[in-house]
């Protein structure tokens, strides 16, 4: 199948005229997102998979402490060594308890697995058949727990499990809910916390923008050395299967590897905020530029928005206000109704 994939991909990338340029281009862009979150779902499989074998491991080792305590507690009864039948159903219930942990754990990661193998096998169906179609897939959802609902830019509304998302989507996480997405050609990830409304507003070979116009989001961006590296290497994965195609050679392989790494260079993600709910006549926008960082942004209930860099640096622009400012690690910056920003060290909880 990813044979067949990449020959359909590749004999387009590589056979145009002129006066079809654009067209090409934006061919190719749209291909090679899905190539991107194509490695991405397999990544997330992979570790999913590592991680259930790990947890078995685990469950046997419960499983065989289970075993041997009961077989000391049968023994210290017949003995009539109470201390010892005390010690022995102490760690029974400890080796019960854990292996009930471990398999409730298994049953998550599981169910990523599914959903992992539900979006490799979705990705390499659109890269084989889905050419010149009007889906425009821009991100997916990975994981979610909780009630999550999707709504579509046409209006229909659409379950998680079949999370891929299109300009104009929007994610909404109720309760104690939470929804994990992939975006930006694999490079960028989100995490939605409860109550939580975001936009998959933009998408161009040129930028991603997304949009936060309810409650906390966790941004991770991949820098793009270490993008280019994990794609690189995933590309390297199916060299054999490129390298049966007759369009491409050795050449066309490092030509794509740098073709990738260079459209990723040139497209940072933006993610937008507003306090336009509850406040009249004003409106305040803040504008993250992010390329790779770790940060987390969110509108609180006075309407003030806040912007907290873990890792690297967060442009942050308000229109309103003619104002930009680069917010570093450890940082936070408050961003008022009235378009004020405060920047301050952020302390760790006790």
């Amino acid at each position: 199948m990813l044979k067949e994939s990449l020959l359909i991909m590749f004999a387009c990338l590589f056979v145009f005229t002129p006066q079809f340029a654009f067209a090409f281009e934006e061919m190719r862009y749209d291909n090679n997102f899905l190539l991107g979150v194509l490695f991405k779902a397999q990544e997330l499989r992979d570790k999913a998979i590592t991680e259930i074998r790990k947890i078995d491991m685990e469950i046997a080792k419960n499983e065989d402490t289970i075993q041997k305590s009961e077989k000391i507690i049968n023994l210290a009864q017949q003995r009539g060594n109470a201390k010892a039948e005390m010690v022995a159903r102490d760690a029974l219930m400890k080796a019960k308890d854990a292996k009930r942990q471990n398999e409730e754990t298994k049953k998550e990661w599981e169910l990523n697995k599914m959903r992992a193998d539900r979006s490799y096998a979705t990705i390499q169906n659109m890269l084989s058949h889905n050419y010149g179609s009007n889906k425009r897939i821009r991100g997916f959802v990975t994981d979610y727990a909780g009630r999550v609902d999707i709504f579509k830019a046409n209006g229909d509304k659409a379950s998680p499990e079949n999370g891929f998302l299109e300009p104009g989507d929007e994610v909404w996480t109720y309760g104690e809910s939470s929804a994990e997405i992939q975006m930006l050609d694999g490079r960028a990830a989100a995490k939605l916390g409860p109550e939580s409304e975001f936009v998959m507003k933009k998408d161009t070979p040129q930028e991603q923008v997304v949009e936060l116009v309810k409650g906390k989001v966790y941004m991770a961006v991949d820098k793009i050395d270490e993008y280019a590296k994990k794609m690189k290497e995933k590309i390297e994965q199916y060299k054999e299967d490129l390298q049966t195609i007759k369009q491409l050679n050795e050449e066309d392989i490092n030509d794509l590897k740098n073709y990738i790494i260079k459209e990723a260079r040139k497209r940072p993600l933006f993610l937008e905020m507003s306090n336009c709910k509850n406040v009249k006549n004003y409106c305040v926008t803040a504008v993250c530029a992010v390329r790779g960082t770790k940060f987390t942004s969110e509108i609180k209930d006075n309407n003030t928005m806040e912007v907290t860099v873990l890792e690297g640096i967060v442009n942050v622009n308000i229109p309103e206000k003619n104002k930009t400012l680069f917010v570093d690690a450890g940082n936070k910056a408050t961003i008022g109704s009235d378009g004020s920003i405060k920047v301050e060290k952020q302390t760790c909880p006790k």
